[in-house]
Parts: structure tokens; C-alpha cells; sequence
């Protein structure tokens, strides 16, 4: 007689435990890699909230009753560097909690990129800061490099517009720029230099009226700055579109401002006949002068003086024997 094992129904119990036991390991292997997972994950958000950063720092806006620049402090936080100098950025572009104060990093100005080199913050702005006039960038740049400065880890500032580092007017670069060598308070030391903005006056192509050209200059404190402006005129318009109205080779000897208001111009002999006598009609070149200075605040009338002395004979179609007002033309 031949038996033959045909098995129980839905397998042997011994088999039936030994797969039980392995789908519980497998469930015991998968809570273990879940919790590893939600640990690391809750781990690296309480190391992220560690990491968060506030700061006091230095906000500088334009107080239009002085119409220079002044501080506001805030409390900023920020998980990187980058973050921080991003949120001092913003807070200028956000504006001023003082009613008297105004923004002068205007918001449509993008801010394109931050990076951190040792203590060198490199800033680069939107294209849109070249809309500014002459003044509100150097408003604006001397605000951001304040302000930024202001974190302890940052000392030098340097911007550029779409990738490319500013420059001065004459073309020579900016550089780094810090709180020595931007500055925002007139009273500096004597033997230093500073840097203002003038409006000078040259001749358009017809040759017939007047133009304004915005200027950034240095001007030392052994010299006035009424001197100044009359060698930036010589040395000429820097705009296309303007000419320049004096001629290159006249010579100062003084300018100098009574308290009255009054400027003395000395030229050297000779250099009023080249001005009276030169390519340019004999008003206009004058009134360069004059209306170049007299946008100086502390100048009303321009005297011109030959060797120090007053001209008192008749030379060309002006009266060189009176001081000179500033006149539209």
C-alpha cells in the first residue's frame, strides 16, 4: 500500500510562523529607518533655528530738514551672512520709520547678487541705479556702504551695476569703498580731501545757450572750491552733447569768496583777451563761469580781476568792472 502526502490546507504551520517572523522584521528594519529619517530630518531644522543671527545695525536715510544723511538702528536677523546683508539692504530699500526721512536706495533698484570675500561685501545691483542723477548715487552708494558696514564682519564695500564695478567720472574705478573714504559728514580734516557735487556749465552745439553738467570733483581743503570748479571748466565738458566754452590755456592765479558773497576771480594777463577773443561768444564763455559758481551756496555775485587788480577800462562787449550775477542764457 503506496501512502501518499497530500499537505494541510494553507501550507505547514512551521512555514506559516518563519514568514510571520520575517514580515515583522521587515516592518521592525522600515520603523527604524522612518524614525532615523524623522530625527535627522527634526535635527537639521533645530540646527537651522540655532543658526539664526540678529543683529543691531546702522540705517542710513536722507533727513530731508538737514538733507544729509542720518542713522536709524534696527535689529535684523538673517541664517547666513549673505542673509544678513541681504536683509540691511531690503530695510534701506523698505524706507525710514522717521517721517522726515527719506529712502535713497530707491526700490526699483534689483539687488542681483551678494557674496562674502574675507571682510569684503561685493554687492551687485540692476541696471536702474544709472537712472540716478550724479548726487542721488553717491546718496545711495554712501547709504549702502554705511549701512552694510555697520555689520561686524563686514569693512569694505564694493558695488557693481550688471556685473560691472562703478566708476568715478574721470573713468579711474571706485574700488573698495569703507566709512573712511565715503563720506557723509562735510567736517573732515584739513590736510584730507573730499568729494562734492557741482553743477558747471557749458555750451550746447548750437553754441548759443547754456547746458548743466552734473560733476562729481575732489576738492582739497588748501584749495576753495570756487577755484576748483573754474579748472573743471577749463579742463572741458565730459558730455558728448556739450562743448566746452574756455579756453585750455588761461590761467588762474586766485579765486576766493568774501563772507559778503562776493567771488573774486583772478585771472592772469592775458587770459581775459583768449576768453573775449576766443571760439565761443564772449557772453557765454563768462557765464559759464559765473553761473558755475554762483550754484555754489555761498556765492551771490563774480568779480573778475586782472593780476589782482579791478578792471576798471572797457574790454570786450561786458561790463568787467562790476560784479557779475548769474543770468539765464
Amino acid at each position: 500500500m503506496i501512502l501518499q502526502y497530500k499537505g494541510c490546507k494553507g501550507g505547514s504551520p512551521l512555514l506559516k510562523k518563519e514568514k510571520y517572523k520575517y514580515i515583522i522584521w521587515i516592518f521592525i528594519l522600515l520603523f527604524f529607518i522612518i524614525s532615523i529619517i524623522i530625527l535627522s530630518f527634526f535635527t537639521k531644522m533645530e540646527k537651522e533655528l540655532v543658526n539664526i543671527h540678529e543683529k543691531t545695525i546702522e540705517l542710513y536715510f536722507n533727513n530731508t530738514a538737514t538733507n544729509k544723511l542720518c542713522l536709524e538702528e534696527r535689529v535684523i536677523k538673517g541664517n547666513t551672512q549673505e542673509e544678513l546683508i541681504l536683509s540691511v539692504l531690503n530695510q534701506l530699500q523698505a524706507g525710514s520709520k522717521i517721517e522726515e526721512n527719506t529712502i535713497v536706495f530707491p526700490q526699483d533698484i534689483a539687488i542681483i547678487d551678494i557674496t562674502i570675500k574675507e571682510d569684503i561685501a561685493i554687492i551687485d545691483l540692476s541696471k536702474e541705479y544709472n537712472n540716478l542723477s550724479l548726487g542721488e548715487k553717491i546718496m545711495c552708494r554712501s547709504a549702502i556702504v554705511w549701512s552694510v558696514t555697520s555689520l561686524d564682519f563686514i569693512d569694505y564695500v564694493c558695488i557693481k551695476v550688471e556685473g560691472k564695478e562703478l566708476k568715478k567720472v574721470s573713468g579711474e574705478p571706485i574700488g573698495l569703498m569703507n566709512r573712511e573714504n565715503t563720506m557723509i559728514n562735510p567736517n573732515v580734516s584739513p590736510e584730507s580731501k573730499r568729494y562734492e557735487i557741482v553743477s558747471l556749465y557749458f555750451t550746447d552745439k548750437t553754441k548759443k545757450y547754456l547746458v548743466k553738467e552734473e560733476r562729481e570733483i575732489e576738492i582739497s581743503q588748501i584749495q576753495t572750491r570756487e577755484k576748483s570748479v573754474v579748472e573743471q571748466l577749463i579742463l572741458g565738458a565730459k558730455e558728448d552733447s556739450h562743448i566746452s566754452t574756455l579756453p585750455p590755456d588761461i590761467k588762474i592765479r586766485d579765486v576766493t569768496t568774501t563772507k559778503e558773497g562776493i567771488c573774486y576771480v583772478d585771472l592772469s594777463s592775458g587770459s581775459i583777451d583768449k576768453i573775449i577773443n576766443g571760439n565761443i561768444n564772449e557772453q557765454i564763455a563768462i557765464y559759464s563761469i559765473v553761473n558755475s559758481i554762483v550754484s555754489l551756496y555761498n556765492v551771490e555775485k563774480v568779480q573778475f580781476l586782472i593780476e589782482g587788480e579791478k578792471i576798471e577800462e572797457t574790454m570786450g562787449n561786458l561790463d568787467y568792472t562790476k560784479p557779475f550775477e548769474s543770468k539765464n542764457i
